[in-house]
């Protein structure tokens, strides 16, 4: 065993963990989403915590036919709307304005590039007088109306004529309150931003893709505003949309007032998914060996693939990383500190190094999740406790229409399967045996088992098959119903959750943000 190379690539794999401008792994683009991202569309790529969606996006950045503005949008995750509006426009026209001073400089005379640069320093002093005043205040307007009358007398005395002539003015103080927003002041100007938008991508004659990178760190509620302001700005122009997300921490549009804001997928955006899930294993395995061969190809340590695993120790690291890439580099950099010439990474190898993660994955939880931190912890709880700790397996069944019933419950596994905390392994499946109705398959994530070799254990396999091609083991397994989860957090008045989650108590008081 060559330690030193395995030394090599860990250390390789350290430095490019985390994609930025300056590092990470090359994108494994085995579906040719690169390609797709480059066409003058707009698109929204959704992709789980660690799936790769900066990875992709930097990849399209080094595109020379193409002029990238890249935001990263947890920067701006604690400011409020309309503010963060006006950061990233103010953002994005001081990149353009960068990319004319570099094309244009003050020696190199443009008469068009002079009258751009003047554009945009005149609305980035806007922008920064806007980000002082208050969202929306009431102006208080006093006017002085007045009304005058005249009217003339007159008489003779005498052979003469004797006349007056009197006036008189009524005035009035009349005081007003006007709603001033500064939401409208962004609107309004719109056009005049699509017009500068339209010159600057003539002077360059190139489309320019405005890259919103993190989209979901955006308080939920705002983004539907957020998208649809930018998807306006984008008509007829030649400004095209790139979003990345977290699908179900995303809300692209919603309905107010019977009117639609926002955008619809495949119509105003086109979507790009980049997970891998568990319920096609074998390509999800073809495509993780692709991803550790290739650091292995570029860290340029002098080892094979085939001297770091033994038994099912690859594919029991498949199974722990959920599909997401970056889960299973960092597993395999824990694992691989431990290898010597003896060992290799083996299945228990794999389930310890996966239980020692759930601290992790539930900051990671606290993060993403804010105010709906307790419901979802408490929720998958209760999971837990009903499929590994009462049947001994890792496997359970949703029934559809329970979906369909309940749809904040769907939204609670959804998101739990965003955090990487379930996964789905079966869209469209059978129960076993049938009762005419169809059901949702998943398991628990390896990082929930409380030891690496628990007693009688059942683990299912994502597409583990009998002689008959049946997944019989997988539809035998226990139904997990919204009843059951109601009744075992209210019914029984107050819930302690285990130490490894929280010390909080589910109460009957407990507010589900979802309904």
């Amino acid at each position: 065993m060559n330690v030193e190379g395995i030394q090599e690539l860990v250390n390789y794999i350290e430095a490019n963990l985390r994609s930025s401008k300056t590092a990470g792994l090359n994108f494994v683009d085995s579906r040719n989403y690169s390609s797709r991202l480059t066409n003058k569309q707009n698109h929204v790529i959704f992709g789980r915590r660690g799936s790769g969606k900066t990875s992709l996006l930097n990849s399209i950045i080094e595109n020379k036919s193409i002029f990238n503005i890249f935001i990263n949008l947890e920067d701006f995750k604690d400011i409020t709307f309309p503010n963060i509006l006006l950061y990233i426009l103010m953002t994005t026209f001081n990149e353009l304005l960068k990319e004319i001073n570099s094309k244009f400089p003050w020696f190199k005379f443009s008469k068009k590039a002079n009258k751009l640069k003047k554009e945009i320093k005149f609305i980035s002093k806007e922008f920064k007088k806007y980000l002082d005043e208050p969202d929306e205040e009431t102006q208080n307007i006093n006017t002085v109306e007045s009304d005058g009358l005249s009217y003339n007398a007159g008489f003779k005395m005498d052979q003469a004529n004797v006349g007056t002539k009197c006036n008189k003015d009524f005035s009035q103080e009349i005081r007003r309150k006007i709603s001033k927003k500064k939401i409208d002041f962004i609107r309004i100007q719109l056009t005049n931003y699509k017009n500068l938008i339209i010159n600057i991508s003539d002077l360059f004659t190139l489309p320019i893709f405005l890259i919103l990178d993190d989209f979901y760190f955006v308080d939920k509620t705002i983004q539907p505003e957020l998208v649809d302001y930018f998807h306006r700005l984008t008509k007829s122009t030649n400004l095209y949309l790139k979003l990345a997300t977290i699908k179900h921490r995303s809300k692209l549009y919603k309905r107010d007032n019977k009117k639609y804001i926002g955008t619809e997928l495949g119509h105003d955006i086109f979507d790009i998914d980049i997970d891998y899930t568990l319920d096609d294993f074998d390509q999800l395995q073809t495509f993780m060996k692709q991803l550790l061969d290739n650091a292995i190809q570029n860290s340029k340590c002098n080892i094979i693939f085939e001297q770091l695993f033994t038994g099912d120790g690859f594919s029991q690291l498949c199974l722990a990383s959920g599909g997401v890439p970056r889960d299973l580099l960092f597993l395999f950099v824990n694992l691989a500190n431990n290898i010597n010439t003896q060992n290799k990474i083996g299945k228990i190898q794999v389930n310890e190094a996966a239980i020692s993660n759930l601290a992790d994955k539930l900051d990671s939880l606290k993060k993403d999740s804010k105010d709906d931190e307790s419901i979802l912890e408490n929720y998958l709880y209760v999971i837990k406790s009903l499929v590994y700790n009462s049947n001994k397996t890792n496997a359970f069944l949703i029934a559809k229409d329970d979906f369909d019933k309940h749809h904040y419950f769907k939204q609670i596994i959804r998101e739990l399967i965003d955090l990487r905390l379930i996964h789905l392994v079966e869209q469209n499946t059978s129960k076993a045996p049938s009762d005419g109705r169809r059901y949702e398959a998943f398991i628990l994530d390896i990082c929930l088992y409380d030891n690496s070799r628990p007693l009688n254990f059942r683990q299912i396999q994502p597409g583990q098959r009998d002689e008959k091609s049946r997944r019989d083991k997988l539809r035998a397994s226990p139904v997990i119903e919204f009843s059951k989860i109601k009744s075992f957090i209210y019914d029984n008045g107050s819930l302690q959750t285990s130490n490894k989650f929280s010390d909080k108590e589910v109460t009957k008081q407990m507010t589900l943000s979802f309904e």
